[in-house]
């Protein structure tokens, strides 16, 4: 397999002198593999399947993070080669992309190749895009000098009282009123999901929180590669629970029907990819 060759010798460029944390010319081989078992006939036509997602480790991503860009047009390339080898078609262009998984250790890796139709990957495309420049966004942030966070300790607590004098308060704690700022966290309520075959149990200790694949991207992080980075969003309006889909490559479920946005009762049961939960709240 030549173009196999050229691949190892691409991605060994991209890292240059740095060491790739694992072998990618074993990730083009399980990527080729999961091709192979996905490809479905499609109007009497082979057709590929055009979603790969790579599983990480937790440890691996900050080498990585900075060449994902390249890796993922890479990987897309050696799986259009090995496609068009084969005879394959595709419903859009390949998207590779990678995502962390905290169950695997440094060095270890996982490809997963999906079927979707054109409209979910074109907006899984959107969703790589937003996800890789905001990425890069932090990135820059992080190498930059930190003199923005410098000024948050700042405020004088002796000269907020004198401008803004409030003749309803007792003076004896005038000046403990700015430091009470962080209450919002006492009203934000407590709910759970339950994992109704495991029983393990994920706390919600937030009045919005999103669950997905991608720990950066989400509040609960779940392991399921079926799931996509920001999967659905649970939020408290006062009263009431309600959760929406993000516009997910396989949908929300709530007790088994595919939802958009809807209300939450205690008990109610939600699906993300392939695993349900019970929703306590």
């Amino acid at each position: 397999m030549n173009f196999l060759n050229t691949f190892e010798d691409h991605v060994a460029g991209i890292f240059g002198a740095a060491r790739a944390p694992f072998s990618f010319k074993k990730l083009a081989r399980q990527a080729a593999h999961e091709m192979e078992g996905q490809t479905l006939v499609v109007g009497g036509v082979d057709t590929a399947p055009a979603l790969y997602t790579i599983l990480i480790a937790n440890d691996d991503d900050p080498l990585m993070a900075p060449y994902y860009p390249q890796l993922t047009r890479e990987v897309g390339e050696f799986v259009k080669a090995s496609a068009e080898k084969r005879g394959y078609a595709f419903v859009g262009e390949p998207l590779v992309r990678f995502m962390i998984d905290p169950s695997l250790k440094s060095g270890k890796f996982s490809v997963f190749a999906e079927n979707v139709d054109a409209p979910t990957l074109a907006r899984l495309y959107d969703e790589e895009r937003a996800y890789q420049a905001g990425l890069a966004a932090q990135m820059g942030v992080v190498s930059a000098p930190q003199p923005h966070q410098q000024p948050r300790p700042a405020p004088a607590p002796a000269q907020q009282p004198a401008a803004q004098p409030n003749p309803f308060a007792p003076q004896d704690i005038v000046p403990a009123v700015p430091a009470a700022a962080p209450r919002p966290q006492q009203a934000a309520p407590i709910a759970q999901l339950r994992d109704v075959v495991t029983g393990e149990v994920l706390p919600i200790a937030a009045a919005r929180c999103t669950i997905g694949r991608e720990r950066a991207a989400a509040d609960v992080v779940l392991r399921d590669p079926n799931v996509s980075r920001r999967h659905a969003e649970l939020t408290f309006t006062g009263s009431d629970w309600t959760i929406e889909d993000l516009n997910s490559t396989n949908g929300t479920l709530v007790n088994n029907r595919r939802i958009t946005r809807c209300p939450l009762r205690s008990g109610d049961l939600l699906t993300f990819g392939l695993t349900t939960y019970e929703f306590r709240g």
